[in-house]
């Protein structure tokens, strides 16, 4: 197959992937890239991702092994190897099993009022016409959640919000710059140090902590895994909802009619979070590696061994199952098909949270504003896997 896709090319990591994905799905859907020995296999059909990501033999390291080969000992090989969402079982699963009874549906559900008072908290303020970066706004929208959860007080956000794009480097799939490893080291070790620290202060800590600690008495967890799962919570609980929600903005201001029609039926508004979830993947892609041998819809035998890229962005985008994928329609039946919180065993656990933010998010918006426009150029981190907004400027017309 000759299609290329340049995974560096900045204008790719920044800009609409929709053309370069639709071409992989129609004239590459299972490629093949890297040296011999070091390949990887990028799926790009909704059936295929899927049938990677529920995969239940797949895994998230390489057999034998508790992280990726290329990274070497020190504090981000030993976050990662703590972290629930790029752990194997039995550590995933018992991880998963101590924090899971508390991201329920219904659980969620009694969060929303946090979110919905954070909100209001945020665009009380605004005045018609007012001008803001939509980044920054949703940015502070989770903090009232992640207080109830983890205890981390207003103060300490903005040094959460200077070190947190660095930290998503641990999610690469390719061996890092040495530069670049050093950095992931620095800000790895600042929040183990910052969680331990956060223990310490907390006087009376939330029932997530509380079972944490538990689970560490009683020998279930190790420290380092304490550490960790609190910043698993912050991590999935901050980033994706934040840039999840700047996309909702963008869609609001660039879509005509789309902000009218949910104000005029606000039950379209559970439709709308899914679109936005589904045309701007939080996570545009995800790694697996094969135990045994996957048949793709193409006819490809990928064979056990094989280290997969599931590019969710262009799975979410695929015709074959979202009519005129390119279309935000807050009406589409199927939108929730979409695999934006992955699938199998590593399920998005925070999805019923996020969905409860991201709903309150939007019906605050279509109630206080009739309008929101643009006010500059969006601008985007280059980033393979988390191409999240950096800032976009709008202006809310109340």
């Amino acid at each position: 197959m000759t299609t290329a896709l340049d995974l560096d090319d900045p204008a790719f990591l920044t800009g609409d992937r929709s053309a370069a994905y639709r071409t992989l799905r129609d004239e590459a859907p299972v490629l093949r890239t890297g040296e011999p020995g070091e390949e990887t296999w990028l799926l790009s059909r909704h059936e295929d991702v899927q049938a990677a990501l529920r995969a239940t033999s797949a895994r998230m390291q390489p057999p034998g092994q508790d992280a990726p080969p290329w990274m070497p000992d020190g504090p981000a090989r030993r976050r990662l190897r703590a972290n629930m969402i790029q752990t194997d079982r039995p550590v995933h699963a018992r991880l998963r099993g101590v924090v899971g009874p508390l991201f329920t549906a219904r659980r969620s559900d009694r969060l929303r009022a946090a979110a919905a008072c954070e909100v209001a908290a945020e665009l009380d303020g605004l005045a018609d016409g007012a001008e803001v970066d939509a980044v920054a706004l949703a940015a502070r929208v989770p903090r009232g959640v992640l207080r109830l959860l983890i205890g981390m007080p207003d103060e300490d956000w903005a040094m959460m919000l200077s070190t947190q794009i660095d930290f998503l480097m641990i999610f690469s799939p390719f061996p890092l710059p040495p530069d670049h490893q050093a950095r992931l080291d620095e800000v790895s070790q600042f929040y183990l140090d910052y969680f331990d620290g956060l223990l310490g202060r907390l006087a009376d800590p939330p029932e997530l902590v509380r079972r944490l600690l538990a689970a560490e008495e009683n020998g279930e967890l190790s420290r380092d895994e304490v550490l960790s799962l609190m910043h698993t919570v912050l991590d999935a609980g901050f980033e994706t909802t934040r840039t999840s929600i700047s996309n909702l903005v963008e869609l609001l201001a660039t879509v005509p009619g789309l902000m009218d029609a949910v104000r005029h039926d606000e039950s379209r508004i559970p439709g709308l979070v899914e679109e936005t979830l589904r045309m701007r993947a939080p996570v545009q892609m995800n790694t697996r590696i094969l135990v045994e041998e996957l048949t793709a819809s193409d006819g490809t035998v990928l064979p056990a061994g094989a280290r997969l890229l599931a590019v969710i962005g262009a799975a979410n985008l695929d015709e074959r199952v979202f009519p005129d994928p390119g279309v935000a329609d807050p009406m589409r039946e199927n939108a929730a098909r979409h695999l934006s919180f992955g699938g199998g065993l590593h399920h998005c656990l925070g999805a019923p949270l996020a969905r409860v933010q991201l709903q309150e998010t939007a019906a605050a918006l279509v109630r206080r504003f009739q309008r929101i426009e643009l006010a500059g150029a969006p601008d985007r981190h280059p980033s393979l896997i988390f191409p999240s907004l950096s800032t976009l400027p709008v202006r809310m017309h109340a």
